[in-house]
């Protein structure tokens, strides 16, 4: 349907009486409402789409963040055993040291 059929279906539709006129255009309203509601739901699928496409990307980079701070608390973990160790050595040493000094 052009515009000059349209235009001619509204023509017609005036020069009815005012029930015809008035059904006219509560159908305009309704095809206008109808076509709101379509973009309305094709904006709402985009939107749910692009969130489900960045809830995985934040997942993904939430999974690496979890695996650097797991590795990072091993090496920290390790360093602190190494430390004790260590610390363990130099207490014992510095304990025989001081009772070679003292005999």
């Amino acid at each position: 349907m052009n515009a000059t059929e349209f235009l001619k279906a509204v023509d017609h539709a005036s020069g009815m009486n005012d029930r015809w006129l008035f059904l006219a255009a509560f159908l305009l309203l309704i095809l206008g409402c109808g076509t709101v509601i379509f973009w309305l739901v094709r904006q709402l699928q985009a939107v749910l789409a692009d969130h489900k496409v960045m809830r995985e990307v934040h997942h993904t980079a939430l999974a690496q963040i979890i695996e650097k701070q797991n590795e990072t608390s091993l090496k920290l973990a390790i360093c602190i055993d190494r430390n004790s160790e260590a610390l363990r050595e130099c207490a014992f040493e510095l304990r025989r040291f001081q009772e070679r000094k003292e005999t």
